[in-house]
């Protein structure tokens, strides 16, 4: 949806007409990034929700500065932060396996594509293993395919300190891979 159409937004219907194209274009990458953060489903579908309502709150004070995926992620990294702030977020360790299937490709009709979801899987249990400030670049940079300069947006962060935490979290990402015997 073009920004200038956001602004103008003459009623309701039009409105949420734009709220149904940006949860079809962005809800997955939402849902995922949260989940990424939380590392709990429910927690990540109380996000999701929490997001696109403040999405059609606040649609009017939507500035075109950024594209709207960038500016609909920085409210799910903020929204995911404010969760993180809970004593109870911090101590969720779960995995729910359904995402992960989700998220490392779903079926697996070969051998070969067995075993790259067995690596996919193997590699996001390490990226969950990451501290939050670093699964979030990686999610965005590999996960998304956002470029830098989004990523930067999207966190309030100088691309300088994208790039460092992306290399960091390379070199932190081989040393969990190493250590859990992962040899590809």
């Amino acid at each position: 949806m073009e920004v200038a159409a956001v602004a103008r937004c003459e009623s309701d219907l039009d409105r949420q007409a734009i709220l149904e194209e940006w949860v079809a274009a962005f809800g997955d990458g939402v849902l995922k990034l949260a989940y990424l953060h939380l590392k709990d489903r429910d927690l990540a579908e109380d996000v999701f929700q929490d997001v696109f309502t403040r999405v059609y709150l606040h649609m009017d004070e939507f500035r075109g500065e950024a594209s709207p995926r960038t500016w609909i992620y920085r409210i799910t990294v903020n929204l995911c932060r404010d969760r993180l702030g809970a004593w109870a977020a911090r101590h969720v360790l779960l995995l729910g396996e359904d995402l992960l299937a989700a998220l490392s490709g779903g079926r697996h009709d070969t051998e070969d594509s067995a075993l790259a979801a067995v690596d996919a899987a193997v590699l996001l249990q390490a990226v969950l293993r990451l501290p939050v400030e670093f699964r979030a670049v990686v999610l965005l940079a590999y996960y998304e395919d956002m470029p830098l300069q989004e990523i930067s947006q999207t966190l309030g962060l100088s691309p300088g300190t994208v790039r460092s935490r992306l290399h960091r979290a390379r070199q932190k990402l081989k040393t969990l891979l190493r250590e859990g015997g992962w040899s590809r």
